[in-house]
């Protein structure tokens, strides 16, 4: 059943390395190579925002609800005994042994050895406990954790990860090609806006994984490439910077198009 722990283990080293490895995501042939994995039918993970004061059109719930919805929904729940990017680089801030969550059809195939398979409340506790402890979670499917966890059928697991701003693989996203970028995809609607309240003291450059925040002139600027996982709004002393989402339907236009790419049920 799924990957022996022997060699799981041997995977999760190449994470000490994921700068390197996002590097050369820009060199044509690792390109050409790594789009067998890492391409628009095989990967595509949103950030949910956990931030508070998210503003929401009138009647819509919380952005995490889609992660809820999601383990609710899902016949099989497993949650692995560490997390790979939080292991791997010695975190010191968030604890390297909670680990990401899989669920759906496939997640069965996890070794027992590499993660514990567990009831949905558990899975929707041990979300609960994430958000709780500041890990900004993001959804989605990726090729790439089911040949990390031996599972066969990667369209039939979908990959909930918990993740920490110091440790996350998504940390390097920024030094891979665009293609790569562009497959971390921001929730549908969101916004996150900077107003008058910023001093351009640049607590949320160095809050923001995705290297899209600058002070230009006094004030930060959002780049174009935001993902919209929240962080900067978190750390912000002066409110000055808001998340919000503009779409009445995001939760299930987010939830339509990870659907159209992996079953869980």
């Amino acid at each position: 059943m799924g990957r022996s722990k022997k060699g799981f283990d041997r995977i999760l080293s190449f994470y000490k390395y994921k700068d390197t490895v996002f590097r050369m995501s820009k060199i044509p042939l690792v390109n050409l190579l790594g789009r067998r994995v890492i391409d628009a039918n095989n990967l595509t993970l949103t950030y949910i925002p956990i931030c508070e004061g998210i503003e929401l059109p009138e009647g819509t719930v919380l952005p995490i609800s889609i992660i809820e919805e999601f383990i609710e929904r899902a016949c099989h729940h497993v949650i692995l005994d560490r997390c790979p990017c939080r292991s791997e680089n010695g975190c010191k801030e968030f604890d390297p042994y909670f680990g990401c969550t899989f669920i759906g059809e496939g997640a069965k195939e996890i070794n027992p050895e590499v993660g514990r398979h567990v009831t949905k409340d558990e899975a929707l506790r041990h979300l609960r406990e994430a958000t709780q402890a500041g890990l900004v979670s993001c959804v989605g499917k990726f090729k790439g954790d089911a040949i990390m966890l031996g599972v066969k059928d990667h369209h039939r697991m979908m990959t909930i990860c918990h993740c920490c701003p110091c440790c996350c693989i998504s940390t390097s996203i920024h030094l891979a090609s665009k293609h790569a970028r562009d497959l971390l995809v921001k929730l549908e609607g969101l916004k996150v806006e900077v107003n008058e309240n910023c001093n351009g003291c640049a607590r949320c450059v160095e809050a923001c994984i995705f290297k899209q925040i600058k002070v230009f002139n006094g004030r930060a600027v959002i780049g174009e490439e935001c993902k919209g996982c929240g962080r900067c709004a978190m750390v912000c002393k002066r409110n000055a910077i808001s998340v919000s989402i503009d779409n009445p339907r995001y939760v299930q236009a987010c939830m339509d198009r990870i659907n159209a790419m992996v079953s869980i049920e």
